[in-house]
């Protein structure tokens, strides 16, 4: 293979040489030095001697290392500044009251930074009011020295890819070492491209330029503090910083120095008729649930992405016919419950999965419905640089709060799905209300999707002119149905007339006998059979309680009370408050046949129905799919 220009960026960061270059040639070889040349190293640039060589550094400092290495090597005599391209701005921003956001990227070195501890913690926040990471690690003698660093975000280059760490930021802040160090310029004219406020020393200002905020390092965050509290000069500062950054940084003097050093361009063939755009990918990742609220969840938000967004699942509960039953692609990725592993090995092990299924689909954006967001979830899809992160976050969690919580700061957007009763919930999620994008209660069916009664009946083989019964009390991984469905069945049958139909989830912890005079629902959705019934007897899981409430079926709640659930209680408890519906204690189950009784009065279920009617019927699928439209701009 021949070129006319070969351009090898950073080779100071050779560990060894690079083999398989033999079969190519180039008129010209251009090497461009970042950093401060090492000569034990200089041997592995020679990897690339496949054609005249010249330097070009990036800065004058490593210019004038290079000049007195004395070689015969010419040296540009334009210094190959950085080309600043601007990230996409954020569509859909974050909503208001998060904390501020700061940053700093660079090698990993101890020139990089303040020489000890009292200087880290003078140049760079040290509470929690402002939310700070670093990509490239204080050496570490100083971590462990510093008190600030165990409030910050320390990431790695693995991962997360530098362009989507930056683009989280309001704020890059670099302060190095005495010594001048390789400078972080690449990262540093990003971040002024894409309107981010720079703050460095001030003996950088002839370097960047203008488009910066210059303090000293004990003056850095005050100053910072007053800029974001001026809306005016804050708009000012951003506007200086991309005008700056098209001066100093400019892609189309880049763009010149390489058309110099190639020459012309050759003849461009003809062009074949430009393919139509791609639909933008969305993959989705449901988590593995006591039931099967994560998986429905997203199927109705990717049943309302309509044709802009191509959704793909990567499930971690055995649900993959589910999704295949609704024509999406769907890869099974076990959960750690499912295989029994260590929390840390299978995170890892995730990471390697989750993070191929990224690279292979190239989703521009993965949405995830869970309670754990962890760390092997969140670099799978950080580390593609152009892939957004959502959260679909339910409420009503339970009181011990996810180890994880914390990692909704890397999100892009959360998203939470409305609660009828959501003035009760005391979660932990609760308290962070104002990091979500609020919705309606999300279904999967719209109202007009449900079968109508007489065909509902007909499928399930129910008499058309007999009351019927639907018993729906969850998967039974954290309680005994078995023993829970054999008492109510028991008490129904008090009924003669009652028709009575069992449903088992697909994913249950274990397989349901048959009851004499009963009636099996394996299908899914549940909900589609809905108006073949006359009233139901539920668990008060998110999907359930929203999709009996909102299709206005009256249902007795005997809600899991399990400390490790969401808090179906409070579901329950609203219901009765209401009057949509019965809050049944499991120990209070002498009461049912008394409240089957009501429930078979006409009068009494038509009055439980018109008040269902009343909530609003708004599914938030909608709303939550609109959401992710605004944040990929599809």
């Amino acid at each position: 293979m021949r070129s006319r220009l070969a351009i090898v960026f950073s080779p100071g960061l050779l560990k060894a040489p690079v083999e398989g270059l033999s079969e190519i040639r180039a008129d010209k070889v251009v090497l461009v030095h970042d950093r401060v040349p090492d000569i034990k190293q200089m041997g592995l640039w020679f990897s690339f001697n496949f054609g005249p060589m010249s330097w070009a550094p990036t800065n004058r400092w490593v210019r004038a290392k290079l000049d007195d290495l004395g070689f015969q090597v010419p040296v540009e005599a334009e210094d190959w500044r950085s080309a600043g391209l601007a990230l996409p701005a954020p569509v859909d921003p974050k909503p208001a009251g998060r904390r501020l956001v700061m940053g700093r990227v660079s090698a990993i070195g101890a020139a990089q930074w303040p020489k000890t501890a009292a200087e880290l913690e003078a140049t760079y926040p040290t509470d929690v009011s402002i939310d700070f990471r670093v990509l490239g690690s204080p050496p570490p003698d100083l971590l462990k020295a510093s008190k600030a660093a165990s409030n910050w975000s320390i990431l790695k280059f693995s991962d997360v890819a530098v362009e989507r760490f930056i683009g989280m930021l309001d704020v890059f802040i670099y302060y190095p070492g005495a010594r001048t160090p390789e400078l972080p310029e690449a990262a540093i004219s990003t971040a002024m491209a894409s309107g981010k406020i720079v703050v460095l020393p001030p003996h950088l200002r002839p370097h960047f330029g203008p488009g910066a905020l210059y303090a000293e390092p004990k003056e850095a965050l005050a100053a910072i503090r007053a800029l974001f509290d001026d809306e005016v000069a804050l708009a000012e500062a951003r506007k200086a910083a991309i005008e700056n950054c098209r001066f100093q940084f400019s892609a189309t003097d880049h763009m010149t120095k390489i058309k110099a050093l190639a020459g012309d361009p050759l003849p461009s063939p003809p062009r074949r008729k430009s393919k139509p755009a791609a639909r933008k990918r969305a993959l989705l990742v449901p988590s593995n649930g006591i039931g099967l609220g994560h998986v429905t969840r997203l199927l109705a938000i990717a049943r309302r992405l309509d044709e802009e967004i191509e959704p793909v699942f990567a499930t971690l509960g055995q649900a993959v016919s589910i999704i295949d039953s609704f024509g999406y692609h769907a890869d099974y990725l076990p959960s750690q419950s499912d295989i029994g592993a260590n929390l840390a090995d299978w995170d890892a092990w995730l990471r390697y999965e989750l993070g191929a299924l990224v690279e292979r689909h190239a989703p521009d954006i993965v949405i995830y419905d869970g309670n754990n967001p962890t760390p092997g979830l969140v670099n799978a899809a950080l580390t593609n640089g152009h892939c957004q992160l959502a959260w679909v976050r339910r409420a009503m969690c339970p009181p011990t709060p996810s180890p994880f919580l914390e990692n909704a700061r890397f999100f892009d957007c959360i998203i939470e799905p409305g609660e009828y009763a959501g003035e009760r919930d005391t979660g932990p999620t609760s308290f962070r209300r104002h990091e979500a994008t609020l919705v309606s209660p999300i279904r999967l069916l719209d109202e007009g999707e449900l079968l109508p009664k007489d065909a509902a009946r007909k499928e399930l083989g129910l008499a058309p002119d007999k009351p019927a019964v639907l018993l729906h009390l969850g998967a039974g991984a954290n309680r005994d149905i078995l023993d829970l469905i054999d008492r109510v069945v028991r008490d129904l049958g008090r009924f003669p007339a009652l028709q009575i139909v069992i449903a088992e989830w697909k994913n249950g912890a274990v397989q349901l006998p048959h009851w004499p005079n009963t009636k099996v629902l394996r299908g899914f959705p549940i909900s589609q059979y809905f108006n073949a019934f006359d009233f139901s007897v539920a668990a008060a899981g998110y999907n359930t309680f929203h999709e009996v409430l909102g299709f206005g079926l009256p249902t007795i709640f005997l809600a899991n009370r399990n400390p490790s659930m969401d808090d179906q209680g409070a579901r329950a408890e609203y219901a009765q408050d209401e009057s949509v519906g019965f809050d049944l204690p499991v120990e209070e189950l002498h009461h049912l046949p008394a409240l089957c009784e009501a429930l078979l009065n006409e009068k009494a279920n038509a009055f439980i129905r018109q008040k269902c009617h009343g909530f609003d019927k708004t599914n938030g699928a909608h709303e939550a799919a609109a959401a992710i439209k605004r944040l990929v701009g599809a």
